[in-house]
Order: C-alpha cells, then sequence, then structure tokens
C-alpha cells in the first residue's frame, strides 16, 4: 500500500512489552536519546504514513495524556506542515510534560486543542500505547467509539487493542520493532525511531539493518 518498502513478519523480532520498556530505558538513561527526540521520529513517520494513506481532507488527531499522545501531537504538527487542516482533541485536562511540550508548540502556531472532535473522516489515534493493561475507560474510551466508521490510522497499537472497546484501526504504525500484541493486524507499518545497533546487542535481540530500503516499512506475512 502507497508504496511503502516490505519486510517479512518472521525475518524480524518481536518484543514484548518488558522488552520495549527496557528499549526505551537504554535509549534515555545510557544511549542519551532523549524521550522527544524518539518523539520526533514517531511523529515525523506517524505524519507521512497517514497523510501517504487517507483520503484528502481535515484530520482530527486525538492524543492521550502520555507518551503516545506525544508522538500524536508531533504528528500533527507535521500535518500542518503537509498542508493538512487539523483538530487536535486531548484525552485529558493534565497531560505529561512531553505532551505538553508538544502542545505548547502547536499553541505557537495558532492550534489549541478543542473541546471535542469535529466532523472529520480521518482520524489519528494516539490515545493510549503499549502500555495498557485493561480496557480503555473515561474519555479516552469515548473518544475511542467516536472513531467508528473513520479512517484512523493509530500510533504503535490500535488504542485498547485486544480488549472491548478499542479502535478499529485501518492502518497501524509500529515503532522500532513490533510488539507482539500487534500480531495479525494488517496492515501493519514498522518506523524508525533512531535506535542504534547497539542497543538491540545490549538486550541480546539480533536484528538486521531494517531501515535501509526507507524509514518506514510494512510488515508483511
Amino acid at each position: 500500500m502507497a508504496g511503502f518498502p516490505e519486510i517479512a513478519a518472521d525475518s524480524i523480532p518481536w518484543l514484548t512489552v518488558d522488552q520495549m520498556i527496557e528499549a526505551d530505558r537504554l535509549a534515555i538513561e545510557e544511549f542519551g536519546i532523549e524521550l522527544l527526540q524518539m518523539m520526533e521520529h514517531a511523529g515525523s513517520s506517524l505524519a507521512e504514513l497517514t497523510h501517504r494513506l487517507a483520503p484528502p481532507g481535515p484530520i482530527t488527531v486525538l492524543a492521550g495524556g502520555g507518551n503516545n499522545g506525544g508522538g500524536g501531537l508531533a504528528a500533527a504538527r507535521h500535518l500542518v506542515d503537509r498542508g493538512r487542516r487539523v483538530t487536535v482533541v486531548m484525552a485529558t485536562e493534565n497531560p505529561g510534560k512531553a505532551p505538553r511540550h508538544h502542545l505548547a508548540t502547536l499553541r505557537e502556531m495558532g492550534i489549541l486543542p478543542a473541546p471535542e472532535p469535529a466532523d472529520d473522516s480521518v482520524v489519528v489515534d494516539a490515545l493510549v500505547g503499549y502500555g495498557l493493561t485493561g480496557p480503555l475507560r473515561g474519555r479516552a474510551a469515548d473518544l475511542a467509539r467516536w472513531t467508528g466508521g473513520r479512517f484512523v490510522v493509530s500510533l504503535d497499537f490500535p488504542s485498547g487493542n485486544g480488549h472491548p472497546g478499542a479502535v478499529d484501526a485501518e492502518a497501524t504504525l509500529a515503532l522500532a520493532l513490533p510488539k507482539e500484541g500487534l500480531r495479525g493486524l494488517d496492515p501493519l507499518y514498522l518506523a524508525t525511531l533512531g535506535l542504534p545497533p547497539a542497543l538491540w546487542d545490549r538486550m541480546d535481540v539480533a536484528i538486521p539493518a531494517l531501515f535501509g530500503p526507507g524509514r518506514i516499512l510494512r510488515i508483511a506475512g
């Protein structure tokens, strides 16, 4: 789809949640790759994937208060740079430090969070990432229900994946390496976070040089 290079699902490792948490820790604490750097990679790739896959027109970005939401907010900025009209809706009034950083940038661009979603047919789902341990609740659950029937691109995980009320994504963009909970999703894409091979060596995770063909790959099979 959309001309992205493909990689076979059985040719790459699939990470557990604990392994991804450890990869994030190593990136920040040992390799000096700041969280905002990884969010920028995620947001830029998410915007590119959405712009290329989704039909023309305005886009609503649904963002949670954690790191997944920060990636979605970064994507909002990149989508505007591609000429898309973007509405941002937050799932919480108290986002974390990194999402607040991206909200401040959007505010300077004249983009303030809307109280409710616009009637857009294209949605970026950045409500909740791989750390969710149960069904969506509260505002996030309400926003997930609103996505029904719309063209949704999810960041890292379709929010609520594996639980009742989960977002039904048209496409999902995994980051760095795919997570076990994503098996069976199609189409599933993979984007680089700029994590070095030495990091995966530290975790005894053997991977090929994945991103030679491009920074976004489609996982096939």
